[in-house]
């Protein structure tokens, strides 16, 4: 492993990978990360099987553009929402960085959750610890080998397809993608080959690739500058302290804490030295921190050579000017939302022409011809209790001769239900007299559940003959 500066640790001379096999660590960070990482475990993979009032807690159905965060249920005409929740969280990790620095990286993203707390257990309980692993890679193709590397890619794959699983669960919907695991691979081929090709691409990540994604893929190191300036949180290497570290002191010269033992450089699980200084490939993990109060200790030197800091070693603020405006700008975004969802009507309908042509002639009664107009509605029931829905069109259109023909009014909706809703506006020919063929009303729609009633109404359209 080179620890040339400029050169990428992951890689050799002719630009091939080499895979990074970090030192297991035991202290403060690694503690506290083991916990935090078990409960992410949970939340990533039981999420999109939990429901709360009886609908999936993390929904993201695009096909049949439809949406669930935490029991809010949206649609395609809640885009607006949609933008407001995206932009939190989108402002919340610009602003979680201004402060913090990375801790999403090491912390909290599914990347090193599942790479460091589930990936790495199943290498170290087939094939040792780092030591024993690092000796395994170099040896002949021998039985041993093949057995331990066999039966950790069989367990990397089993748990890939889990992964892959609980993902593909927040897009189709946990319950049917459990009635299509029911259902031979040939009745939904389209899912049992998505399945499959997320299933390989967890396993080629997580199993392979790992910190090259960070490195080479992941855009949030390389705009990380943007987001963070010398009062934001970093794993830093104390230079005054550190320096000259051993064998780099001259005769007579007092030597710095840092022994060289590269003890953080065998611990980082993208390869880097800290001591170089912040870089792009450095995810704040603190696997560095653990590993050097460990030698701190044996050498008897003070914890904190490398640790979390503020670029310039001052005291943490929230009042800066970068995170003041990123809490501004989701102060805004969440009292929108808020407000989004306060003022949200309790059904969203839609008034269309019925197919054909725009208006015939048709017999009512004894009474002569009389004109036409078939239209259509769609009602979605946004509330979460049953509702009952009554159409009717403008009195004073009754009053000057016109009918409405609906074939069930009122209509009930189960919460969150749909229904396509035709109805039909007969007028005498009469009334269509110095109009140009377009008479203009409203059709009104009355929701009902309880003593609760909402009114909603929209420009109805009647069109017939011309030149009368």
């Amino acid at each position: 492993m080179s620890l040339d500066p400029n050169l990428l640790t992951s890689v050799d001379e002719h630009g091939d990978h080499i895979a990074i096999i970090p030192a297991e660590v035991k202290g403060f960070y690694k503690k506290h990360r083991t916990w935090v990482h078990a409960v992410l475990l949970v939340v990533f993979l039981a999420l999109p099987w939990t429901s709360i009032r009886g609908v999936q807690t993390i929904l993201i159905n695009i096909p049949d553009r439809e949406f669930s965060f935490f029991g809010l249920l949206f649609h395609a005409h809640d885009a607006p929402l949609l933008f407001f929740i995206i932009g939190t969280l989108v402002i919340g990790l610009a602003f979680v960085t201004a402060v913090w620095g990375r801790v999403w990286c090491g912390w909290a993203c599914p990347q090193t959750v599942f790479i460091e707390s589930v990936f790495r257990r199943i290498e170290q309980w087939t094939e040792g610890n780092y030591i024993e692993r690092r000796k395994l890679r170099e040896e002949a193709m021998t039985f041993n080998k093949i057995k331990k590397s066999g039966t950790k890619w069989v367990l990397f794959a089993l748990v890939s397809s889990l992964i892959a699983h609980s993902l593909i669960a927040y897009f189709v919907g946990a319950k049917d993608l459990l009635h299509m695991m029911e259902q031979p691979p040939g009745d939904n081929w389209t899912y049992f080959i998505l399945v499959s090709l997320v299933t390989a691409a967890v396993l080629f990540d997580f199993g392979w690739f790992r910190e090259q994604f960070c490195v080479i893929m992941c855009p949030y190191g390389r705009f990380q500058s943007l987001l963070i300036d010398n009062k934001s949180l970093a794993v830093i290497y104390d230079v005054k302290r550190g320096e000259p570290r051993r064998g780099r002191n001259q005769p007579g010269e007092a030597q710095g804490d840092c022994v060289a033992c590269n003890r953080c450089v065998n611990a980082c699980p993208t390869g880097i030295d800290i001591r170089n200084g912040l870089q792009m490939e450095c995810i704040a993990c603190t696997a560095c921190v653990d590993a050097c109060d460990e030698i701190m200790e044996k050498v008897k030197k003070p914890k904190g050579l490398i640790r979390y800091d503020t670029l310039d070693f001052s005291k943490i603020k929230l009042t800066r000017p970068r995170p003041l405006v990123y809490m501004g700008a989701l102060l805004i975004l969440v009292s929108g939302l808020s407000y989004a969802i306060a003022t949200r009507d309790p059904f969203h309908w839609t008034l269309l022409r019925g197919q054909g042509l725009p208006y015939s002639y048709v017999q009512d009664g004894d009474t002569k011809d009389v004109i036409q107009n078939q239209f259509k509605i769609h009602i979605q029931n946004q509330e979460r209790e049953e509702t009952s829905y009554t159409l009717s069109i403008d009195p004073e259109l009754i009053k000057s001769g016109a009918k409405l023909t609906i074939g069930e009014n009122p209509k009930v909706l189960k919460p969150q239900g749909t229904h396509e809703w035709y109805f039909f506006v007969r007028l005498p020919e009469s009334s269509f007299k110095g109009t140009h063929g377009k008479i203009l009303s409203r059709v009104t729609i009355e929701s009902r559940h309880g003593d609760v009633v909402n009114r909603s109404d929209k420009e109805l359209i009647i069109v017939g003959p011309q030149g009368l």
